[in-house]
Order: C-alpha cells, then sequence, then structure tokens
C-alpha cells in the first residue's frame, strides 16, 4: 500500500509540476501571442484603408502613361518622336515592336539598346502580341526547332515570315493593354494588328521606382509597408498592376502601453498561480514526509514503551502462575505490577486525547464556577501525583482571582497540569525537587505557571518541545520512559479550550511552562 501510495504521489507530482510548468510557459508567451494577434488584426486594418488610395493612384497612373501612346501608333517610321508630355519617372522607355524590329522613340536609345542584348525579352513581347496569355520563356532553356522550317519555337508562338512586299500599315485599332512580368521586369504592351501580322508598343516599367511612388499613400500606422511584384503563390492587390501591398512586420500600436499593463496583471497571475502550485505540492510532498516520521517516530516510541512493562507483566504473571515467588515479595511485585498498569493506562489516555484532536473532535464539556472554588480541587489532585513521585508541589492564588469566574473544561486542564506534573517527576535530578504552582490574572485571561527545579531544557531541543513524538536525549537512551506526546498533547488541549501553552523560560534553575486560559463572563 506504501508504494503504491508512493507511485501515486509521483504521478501526482509530475502531472503538477508538468502543468505548472505549461501555464508558466502560457504566461511567458502570452504577451507576446496576444501582441502578434493585435499586430496583424491592426495590419490588415490598416492595409484595407490603405489599399483604395494606393490602386486609385496606380490606375491613375497608369492610365496617364498608357493614354500618352494613343490609339494610332506611328508605325513604318524609321525614327518617330517621344509622345507628348514625356515619360513619367517610373517608366523605363518606351517601345515599339513591328516587322521592321523593335523601335523606341527618340531619348530610349538606352532601352533600345538594353532590349536588343536581352532577346528572350523581345521574343517574349513577340509572342505575346499574337496570344497574351503566352507564357514566359527562357530560350536558353527551353529551345524547340520546327523541323521543316528550322525556326526556333518558342511555347505557342511560331516565328512568321513576313510578306515584305506589302506596305506596313494599320489594320484596326489596338487592343487593350496587359501586363507581364520576368525576373523583377514588369512590361505593360498592347497588341498592334498591321499588315505584316501582330505588333506591340508599350512601355517598361521600374518597380521600385513606382513602388515609391504609391508607398506615401499607405496609413502611416503601417510603419514597415513594401510593395513589389507578386510572388508564387500570392494574388495581385493593386489591380491593373501584377503587384502586391504587404502591411510588413512593423506595425504601429497607438494603446500598446494600456494594452501592455492590462496584461502584465494576467501574466503576473499566471506566474504566481504557477509558483503556487510547486510550492503547495512541494508543501504536500513535505507534509507527507512529516506525516510518514511522525507515524514511524509513534510506532518506535509506543513499541520501545509497550516493551519495558510487559516484559515486567510477562516475567511477573509466569512466577505468579508457577508459583516461584517468595512471599516477602509479593506486595512489592504487585505494587509494580500496578504502577506498570497505572503508566499504560496514562499511556493509552494520551494517544486517545491525541488522536481526537488530530481528528479535530475536542470535548464538548464546559465546567463554570468561581476559580476560588474550582482551581484549588484541581491542583490538590496535582499536589498528589507530584507527591506520589517524590515532588514537593505549593501553589499560590492571587487574591484577585477569588472575584474572577472561569469557564473551562477542567478535565483538559487536569490533563494538561497532570503531563507537566509527570515530566517534573520523570527528569527530577534534585535532591529536593520542586514545583511551584502560581495563579496569576492577566488582560482577560488567567495564567498558571507552572515551574520546576529540574535540569531544564537545552536550548537545541526547545524550538521542537511541543512537536509530537520529540523526546529529549535522556528519553531516548531509554533512561525515562514516556514517548514524547505529553506537550504536544497539552499545547493542542490548551488551544482546543482556547488557552495557550508556552515555555516561559528554561535554564540549569529550571523549567517553567505558561498555561493561559479564557475567563467566563
Amino acid at each position: 500500500m506504501k508504494k503504491k501510495l508512493a507511485v501515486i504521489l509521483a504521478l501526482f507530482s509530475l502531472l503538477v509540476i508538468g502543468a505548472a510548468f505549461h501555464l508558466a510557459y502560457e504566461a511567458a508567451t502570452l504577451e507576446e501571442r496576444l501582441l502578434q494577434i493585435d499586430r496583424q488584426t491592426q495590419a490588415n486594418r490598416l492595409l484595407e484603408l490603405s489599399l483604395p488610395r494606393v490602386q486609385a493612384e496606380a490606375n491613375r497612373i497608369i492610365s496617364q502613361e498608357r493614354n500618352k501612346l494613343g490609339k494610332k501608333p506611328p508605325i513604318g517610321l524609321m525614327y518617330y518622336n517621344m509622345p507628348a508630355g514625356g515619360k513619367a519617372d517610373f517608366n523605363n522607355g518606351y517601345f515599339m515592336l513591328t516587322s521592321q524590329g523593335m523601335q523606341c522613340p527618340q531619348g530610349d536609345e538606352g532601352l533600345l539598346e538594353w532590349l536588343n542584348t536581352n532577346p528572350m525579352i523581345v521574343d517574349a513581347i513577340r509572342r505575346k502580341a499574337d496570344n497574351p496569355a503566352a507564357p514566359v520563356i527562357n530560350p536558353d532553356k527551353e529551345i524547340q526547332y520546327d523541323p521543316e522550317v528550322h525556326l526556333p519555337v518558342f511555347g505557342v508562338y511560331q516565328v512568321q515570315d513576313p510578306a515584305l512586299e506589302q506596305p506596313l500599315k494599320l489594320t484596326g485599332e489596338p487592343g487593350p493593354f496587359f501586363m507581364w512580368f520576368y525576373e523583377g521586369l514588369l512590361v505593360c504592351q498592347r497588341s498592334i494588328p498591321t499588315t505584316h501580322g501582330n505588333g506591340a508598343d508599350g512601355f517598361v516599367i521600374n518597380t521600385e521606382k513606382i513602388a515609391e511612388r504609391l508607398l506615401p499613400l499607405v496609413e502611416p500606422g503601417l510603419l514597415s509597408p513594401e510593395i513589389s511584384l507578386v510572388r508564387r503563390g500570392e494574388v495581385s492587390n493593386l489591380s491593373p498592376l501584377p503587384m502586391v501591398l504587404r502591411p510588413g512586420k512593423e506595425v504601429n500600436l497607438p494603446d500598446s502601453a494600456q494594452r501592455e499593463q492590462a496584461l502584465r496583471g494576467t501574466v503576473a497571475g499566471a506566474w504566481i498561480i504557477s509558483v503556487l502550485s510547486i510550492i503547495i505540492l512541494f508543501g504536500l510532498l513535505a507534509f507527507y514526509a512529516r506525516l510518514e516520521r511522525r507515524r514511524s517516530d509513534f510506532v518506535s516510541a509506543v513499541t520501545h514503551e509497550l516493551r519495558t512493562p510487559l516484559t515486567s507483566f510477562n516475567l511477573y504473571t509466569e512466577m505468579l502462575r508457577n508459583g516461584n515467588l517468595p512471599p516477602d515479595k509479593v506486595q512489592e511485585y504487585h505494587e509494580t505490577l500496578y504502577n506498570e498498569s497505572r503508566r499504560l493506562g496514562h499511556l493509552v489516555e494520551n494517544v486517545l486525547a491525541f488522536a481526537k484532536l488530530t481528528r479535530g473532535k475536542v470535548r464538548g464539556r464546559q465546567d463554570c464556577g468561581a476559580c476560588s472554588k474550582l482551581l484549588p480541587e484541581l491542583f490538590n489532585k496535582v499536589k498528589e501525583r507530584l507527591k506520589k513521585g517524590g515532588v514537593d508541589c505549593h501553589h499560590t492564588l492571587d487574591p484577585r482571582t477569588t472575584l474572577l469566574t472561569l469557564r473551562t473544561d477542567l478535565l483538559s486542564v487536569e490533563q494538561i497540569l497532570t503531563n507537566l506534573a509527570d515530566n517534573a517527576v520523570k527528569y527530577a535530578e534534585s535532591a529536593h525537587p520542586m514545583v511551584n504552582i502560581n495563579v496569576l490574572q492577566t488582560h482577560r485571561t488567567l495564567a498558571i505557571r507552572f515551574s520546576d527545579n529540574g535540569p531544564g531544557i537545552a536550548p537545541e531541543l526547545q524550538k521542537d518541545l511541543f512537536r509530537p513524538f520529540s523526546r529529549s536525549a535522556k528519553s531516548e537512551s531509554g533512561r525515562k520512559p514516556g514517548i514524547g506526546l505529553g506537550l504536544a498533547l497539552s499545547r493542542d488541549l490548551a488551544r482546543s479550550i482556547g488557552g495557550e501553552l508556552s515555555l516561559e523560560k528554561s535554564d540549569s534553575s529550571g523549567s517553567t511552562f505558561l498555561l493561559t486560559l479564557p475567563l467566563g463572563e
């Protein structure tokens, strides 16, 4: 049973410690998690407020650049002028792709040179002129060849052989603008139907500069917003631009101080609960260990205390049964058996009384009367017990107590004084052992001072004097009988009737105990 209880306590301890540490971890991370939720909520709110303005500005500036190209591109010219109004700061330049090749207006020669060094971009523009949904393919990785004409085929577009004998002219209105991007390059283009097939014109957008143009329109509460091309798995929120406005990680929380202050109490409470849980657990374990030690001390003390009288009983009763007892020793042996039986009775009485107090059961009896009537009778019983032990006793009453009324349990008071008297007899070492009992009136209490002239109590033993089964070194060595329960029982009895028992002083001249009792009204 003991082993099972230990296993249950160990499992319960692990459970409580685990729960306490989990609660402590939750408390430690609660503030950051709630702050993260608040940041995300605030970021989403500010993003929703920012998007309409940013989208409107994006539409406006892109529409301006589109409108500059007009509805009749100047095809067929070797050189053409920059569209009216020039180009915006985010526009890297205009281009036109026809059967005559890639062209740029005067002033965009740098863009023309860059496009001519990037045939993959030019090819993508050409293919998307025929089919805006055509994929952007890197020809260095995905080149295919038509076995009949031996011309490179990129995706869904096949290079056409234009009929150069016909003049290059428009055959209809240009198509709608659309955008595509590849590795950071953003192109806005449209298809131009010509006699030599579909051509294209448009402009190349600098994504960093257009982001700089749009970021000032974002809510200032977003401290680190970002605008860039869409990434894998993302959906554009800046139509018509294939770009995404992201709120970033830093968000201004205007009520962060109040939030932190509100959370501080919750986090502190969780920490306190965790620490208290562990403290209570170890307190319970310490209490259990103390209880086990007390039980062990009780068994050891009672066993030791019972061994001597039982040995005497066995020896003397066997001699009486066998008739081996000398006639002149009969009275002596009868006296010994009587004393041992009284000692065992006193032991059993103390154990039962302590057990009742431990279970919270106290005597319900109340004796009421004048101190001058109740106390002398009580002291006479104690004096008689001390006299049998060879100890003289004197008692004095404060004259003021003759007018006082005492309401208490006299049996409990008698048992307390009897235990003190037994200790005085047990540890008496002087040639003339003496006990003085003085009764004094204090504030609303009656004080009984019990003093002896014994050897006193060692200072190191005084702190555990009223602990159950606490015994002095002499008792432990077997020289003195007892199980160390008398003083513990006496204090508990005193407290159960509303009083208190304490050690007032103890030195080589003796010990003094003070018993206080409540007075009746």
